[in-house]
């Protein structure tokens, strides 16, 4: 099973370097794996070790040194172009971030390091953010279909902006009469953190309501019914992460089930204003389907 995520994250592998001048979106690259988009920039760091746009970058990277080293004559603008990056300044900003000297200097002859553009390791055991303390008690559930009304916001992590999102959610709620205190919290993420700038990052929360909102005002959305894989998270938001990296890097490829086409989900326990943000309570689900041979 573990091989089958592996054989569709290197065809994606084999398309970025037989492609460099394409766009590569995400949602092309997640189409070739045949991974939902919510989820393929999780699954293609478990594997490879590197984030999907860490890669492209580095195979861009690889396509332009080798241009510089097999064709001295060639300009630096039409190896940037050739080689899939944007503009001739984006390949100096890329290449220097990587060499500390900008292409220009180099006389595409000698090593530029001693370990030059060596690709990352694969990911096996702790994340990014350490290991768990021990191993997390998983469940499997089913969950029917329900309608959320939701905030999103906009750089979540920064500041107050997540709690500030949670009361203005709240007051216009109760401004429509909705009971929310007794209602199930959800936080969804839409966005790839690893192809996303983090200020552009959101991030929704949002209440299952019985029904639609009499208010135009209130944004919802219908969630269908999912079956998901389940672990249990009650610490600091580094504890969070460390348990999507077990379920994105441990559980899931030997489980013999894959991402379905839904985003993440936290469903909270106890809502951030009963215990402070801090710290969060919360169920980690990965919304799942049989994985397909």
């Amino acid at each position: 099973m573990a091989d089958q995520y592996g054989e569709r994250v290197q065809a994606v592998v084999n398309y970025v370097r037989a492609n460099p001048t394409r766009e590569l979106s995400l949602a092309e690259l997640a189409d070739i794996a045949h991974f939902s988009p919510f989820h393929f920039h999780r699954i293609f760091s478990a594997t490879t070790g590197e984030t999907v746009g860490g890669f492209v970058r580095r195979a861009r990277l690889e396509r332009a040194i080798y241009l510089m080293k097999s064709s001295p004559s060639k300009s630096l603008a039409s190896i940037a172009v050739a080689s899939g990056f944007s503009s001739h300044s984006d390949f100096t900003r890329v290449f220097k971030a990587a060499y500390g000297i900008p292409p220009s200097s180099w006389d595409r002859v000698h090593r530029l390091a001693d370990t030059e553009i060596e690709p990352p390791p694969a990911m096996h055991g702790p994340g990014r953010f350490g290991e768990l303390d021990g191993t997390p008690e998983l469940a499997i559930r089913n969950h029917h279909a329900a309608r959320v009304a939701y905030k999103r916001v906009t750089d979540p992590w920064r500041g107050t902006s997540l709690a500030d999102g949670y009361r203005a959610l709240t007051s216009e709620l109760s401004a429509v009469g909705f009971d929310w205190a007794g209602a199930e919290l959800i936080g969804m993420s839409w966005d790839s953190y690893d192809a996303t700038e983090m200020a552009e990052v959101t991030f929704d929360l949002g209440f299952v309501t019985p029904n639609e909102l009499d208010s135009s005002s209130i944004d919802t959305v219908a969630m269908p019914p999912m079956r998901s894989v389940e672990v249990h998270s009650d610490g600091p938001m580094i504890q969070i992460a460390q348990t999507w990296d077990y379920l994105y890097l441990e559980w899931l490829p030997s489980s013999g089930y894959e991402p379905a086409n839904l985003p993440a989900l936290k469903r909270f326990r106890r809502r951030p204003d009963e215990i402070g943000w801090d710290r969060w309570d919360v169920d980690c689900c990965i919304p799942i389907v049989k994985l397909t041979p």
